[in-house]
Formats: structure tokens, C-alpha cells, sequence
């Protein structure tokens, strides 16, 4: 008896920002830094830091929708999401799952295919879990906590590996 499968994909792309600062605070976005250099208040969700969203992050976040062909919402919203991770010192990620910026695109890999755009929606990363610094601990940088990312959610319109290659290579271009 033989068993004929059909691929049903969805991604979940996660592309970082190019701002020169975080997405919440006036810490500067620097890869490669010292650990733990480019930490504040708002970045360790201490009590009474305030984030204010950063303007260059949503414009780039609104490039991306247009780039696209997603319909842009005049209103979208910024909200917790709460879990543990041990590299998310807040316990909570700010991001925009409810209410995006931005849904329903598409983009043609160049082969016909169009792959629809769920949403596109903006929030902050965690840091980074360091596992080979200490032998047999685990080291936290918190310096990519709070570096504005969008999420970018497909239909599972992807049929096959090398049809999604083609459409992760049209989308850099694409966001490039």
C-alpha cells in the first residue's frame, strides 16, 4: 500500500530591524558588544520604566507592509505576552499579536505561486543564551533584548522545500 503526502507550509519569518536603537528604549541595537553592555530600565522591565515605541522601527515595520501589498491598519496595538524564557528578563514580550500592523499580502516567489501574507506584526526580541562561555553554565546577554523585529506570518500556501527557498529569497529581496 502506498502513502502520497501533500506538504501543507506556513512560515514565520522574523526579520530584525535595521534602527539604530531598540524598540522601546534609547539603548543602541550593537551586535558583537560587550554582554550586557546596551541594558536599561525598559530593557529589564524594571519598575517604572516606560517604553515609548520607536518611530524608525514602526516606519520600517510600515515598508515592509507596503513591500508586500498588505492592507495597513490605521490602528494596531502593543501588548504583553506573557512567558518564562530564561534570556527574556521581563517575563513578558511586547509585540503586537492581537492587533498588527499590518494583514492579508502576498508576494510571487517568480514561479506563479503567490504565498498570501497573513500579518505582519512588530515586537521586541529576547536576549541571547550563551552555552559555551562557562563549561557547564549557561550565560545571558540581554543586548538583543528589546531589538525591534517584525513577524511576518504566511498562509500555508508553501508547497514543497524549494518553494520556500524561492519565496525566503524574493522576501529578502524584497525587504532589502
Amino acid at each position: 500500500m502506498s502513502t502520497t503526502f501533500e506538504p501543507v507550509i506556513g512560515l514565520e519569518v522574523h526579520v530584525q530591524l535595521a534602527t539604530r536603537t531598540k524598540l522601546f528604549c534609547a539603548d543602541l541595537v550593537s551586535f558583537g558588544a560587550e554582554p550586557n553592555a546596551h541594558v536599561c530600565p525598559v530593557c529589564l522591565g524594571l519598575p517604572g520604566a516606560l517604553p515609548v515605541p520607536n518611530e524608525a522601527a514602526i516606519d520600517l515595520g510600515l515598508l515592509a507592509a507596503l513591500g508586500l501589498d498588505c492592507t495597513i491598519h490605521e490602528w494596531s496595538v502593543f501588548a504583553r505576552k506573557n512567558y518564562f524564557y530564561p534570556d527574556l528578563p521581563k517575563g513578558y514580550q511586547i509585540t503586537q499579536f492581537d492587533r498588527p500592523i499590518a494583514t492579508a499580502g502576498q508576494l510571487d516567489p517568480g514561479d506563479g505561486a503567490i504565498v498570501r501574507i497573513r500579518r505582519i506584526h512588530l515586537e521586541e526580541d529576547a536576549g541571547k543564551s550563551i552555552h559555551d562561555r562557562f563549561g557547564d553554565r549557561t550565560a545571558i546577554d540581554l543586548n538583543r533584548a528589546g531589538t525591534p523585529l517584525i513577524e511576518i506570518v504566511t498562509e500555508p500556501d508553501v508547497q514543497s522545500p524549494a518553494h520556500a527557498r524561492a519565496f525566503l529569497g524574493r522576501l529578502k529581496q524584497t525587504l532589502e
